[in-house]
């Protein structure tokens, strides 16, 4: 059996006593959280454990079993301690929380997105660079009492984008562009829980709506996928109508396979991250066997064991 350890610090401070600790990770989500609740029966006084922290501390949370070395689940910083309930929880954000920083107000015009991303890491003043995959130029992009957060918020929103910081690289890249690493699992050995539906394509018929406003205020509207299917809309930042299309049919993409709809749940081992590639074999069905992009991951620590829930995006293979 396999003994599990941890190695959580907080500015300064190493975390001692720990209730337990839950990461999300997600490739729809902006920023990475991370959840520290402490025991704070452990301690004389709460306010002890919270003089010794502040808002945008450093975070590391590492974890994992002894006998296979812990592994760096977080790093961020702290963004706010709350005592209620008897218990210390620390909520943490990743490297995204440098972001929450107001930038200039602006207006401008004919800006491309690569140039937007700029001008909003040189807002935040962080030396980060961009990798970007898409190419739109804005007509006019008005930034007004906005952080940076706000503006990628908005930039994810209209565009679909799997946005995240890595290595000091801000990516924006189409929902998944970027494959990272294939974890195998087994239903039969690595699989402890399933709440997967298998349904066919046809049973997801969607039809997206992409709407994009012109100069002189008209809308302009490119239809993708199947008429009469669910309908979805959404707002696109450019009214090139190839950029468009190709928007809708991201969107298609991400609804209509023939495949798994739902989560597993494994233990720690192997390590997942959004953007790895899950591929699932059930020895009682072979024919359903596939490989599926991962939308997110929520890896919970405590004395209780530790889980990862694995949610399933669209079919790769």
């Amino acid at each position: 059996m396999f003994r599990m350890k941890y190695d959580i610090t907080v500015g300064n401070y190493r975390i001692g006593m720990l209730d337990k600790v839950e990461v999300h990770r997600s490739v729809e989500l902006l920023a990475d959280t991370a959840t520290i609740t402490l025991p704070g029966a452990q301690y004389n006084v709460a306010l002890e454990v919270e003089k010794q922290l502040k808002r945008g501390d450093a975070v590391s949370v590492r974890f994992g079993y002894e006998e296979c070395g812990l592994v760096e689940e977080f790093r961020g910083y702290l963004q706010r301690i709350s005592t209620d309930g008897g218990s210390i929880t620390l909520t943490c954000e990743d490297d995204l929380f440098t972001f929450r920083k107001d930038i200039p107000n602006e207006i401008l015009k004919n800006v491309t997105l690569q140039t937007l991303l700029q001008k909003v890491i040189s807002g935040i003043g962080q030396p980060y660079s961009v990798d970007c995959s898409y190419s739109w130029t804005y007509s006019k992009f008005v930034i007004n009492n906005a952080t940076g957060y706000d503006v990628l918020k908005k930039v994810q929103e209209e565009c679909g984008a799997d946005i995240y910081l890595k290595d000091g690289v801000l990516h924006i890249h189409a929902p998944g562009e970027m494959v990272g690493v294939e974890r195998n699992y087994d239903f039969a050995m690595n699989v402890e829980n399933a709440d997967l539906t298998y349904r066919t394509a046809a049973d997801k018929k969607v039809c997206v709506v992409v709407k994009a406003t012109m100069p002189d205020g008209t809308v302009k509207e490119v239809e993708t996928g199947s008429t009469g299917g669910e309908k979805i809309e959404i707002t696109s930042p450019t009214t090139d109508e190839a950029s468009m299309k190709a928007r809708g049919e991201q969107e298609v993409k991400r609804r209509t396979f023939d495949g798994y709809d739902g989560s597993i749940t494994t233990w720690l081992v192997p390590e997942c991250q959004p953007g790895d590639s899950a591929n699932l074999h059930d020895g009682d069905y072979p024919d359903k066997d596939g490989c599926y992009f991962v939308r997110s991951v929520t890896t919970e620590f405590s004395s209780s064991g530790g889980k990862r829930k694995i949610e399933l995006g669209f079919r790769l293979s």
